[in-house]
């Protein structure tokens, strides 16, 4: 499966690669980006959950649906946890980044590189599965991510998120006898199949418009370098034996290896770019934000076909 992965990560590449390019012979900016995030975050994503859900309604599904919930909450768990416990700094300076630290090893870019991913690699069931991970992976930034960068909570942001309001959309759709008609389920379809695509030529933007950090860059590149280990090698030997727990707990699950492995590339993913969205929202350190989420974005083309491949040997 790792080849697969392999595979559908470099396509992903190229597209970011032609973003990049394009980005820095037109000289796109800040609007550029926002634009297309805002299409992918309000329209294009909406799009993809809810098609995800459009399928008859099974019992086992909604079981499936139940425990990949459940193991992506045990999954985030595991991850503040080891967020909690490695990030933390003795000098002020350092403190102020420690937030972002934390929200970077905890949160990943499981919406605009899970979902091209997982949708290449196992198609609209790994996707359906994928809905879990997302809805917990939301109500968790919104809240414990919240509190950590902002000081407080605020359940509203929870409620009123697209990707939330996808998902109860979605689940009410697959639980009713009825699916929509293809009038309807057809431009949601075409629509929700730019993801991959616009994601991809997103992070190009992001990887073209990057500007270094002005200062003590040395301290940066080693929090970078910490943060990144934290993300993309010391998760992935976590979440490996939390894989294990589950495949030899829920053997009973038809399914449970599938579901596994979504929650396992979706927990492998890069840092979210919701972290250097914090970061502006809040008034935090914007480029050390953007730094992780581009140093990540460029190494888990490496780290997350090997994490795949240790993960087949293992369970």
């Amino acid at each position: 499966m790792y080849l697969v992965v392999l595979k559908q990560l470099t396509v992903m590449a190229v597209i970011a690669l032609i973003g990049f390019f394009v980005t820095r012979a037109f000289k796109f900016e800040k609007k550029e980006q926002q634009f297309l995030s805002k299409m992918l975050l309000y329209v294009i994503n909406p799009c993809l959950i809810v098609c995800s859900f459009d399928k008859p309604y099974s019992p086992e599904k909604m079981h499936d649906l139940l425990l990949m919930i459940f193991l992506s909450l045990v999954a985030h768990i595991v991850l503040t946890v080891l967020a909690l416990i490695f990030c933390r700094s003795k000098s002020e300076q350092g403190k102020q980044l420690d937030c972002l630290d934390k929200l970077s090893v905890v949160f990943t870019n499981c919406g605009f590189i899970g979902i091209p991913l997982i949708n290449g690699v196992f198609g609209a069931e790994g996707t359906f599965f994928l809905m879990g991970f997302l809805a917990v992976f939301n109500i968790w930034l919104w809240t414990f991510g919240y509190y950590m960068i902002a000081g407080t909570m605020k359940p509203i942001k929870v409620i009123t998120n697209p990707s939330v309001l996808a998902v109860i959309t979605g689940l009410v759709l697959f639980c009713i006898p009825v699916s929509l008609p293809e009038i309807i389920s057809k431009p949601l379809s075409l629509i929700g199949d730019m993801n991959t695509a616009v994601s991809m030529l997103l992070l190009g933007m992001l990887f073209a418009t990057f500007k270094r950090p002005q200062t003590s860059l040395k301290e940066y590149v080693l929090r970078v370098t910490k943060v990144t280990v934290l993300r993309l090698v010391v998760s992935a030997v976590v979440m490996l034996f939390v894989a294990w727990g589950a495949v030899t707990v829920f053997s009973s699950f038809e399914n449970i290896r599938l579901i596994t492995y979504v929650v396992f590339i979706a927990a492998l993913c890069p840092v979210g770019m919701s972290v250097s969205s914090f970061a502006v929202l809040f008034n935090k350190d914007e480029s050390y934000a953007s730094m992780i989420v581009v140093v990540t974005s460029a190494l888990c083309i490496v780290t997350l076909p090997l994490s795949i491949a240790l993960a087949e040997r293992f369970f």
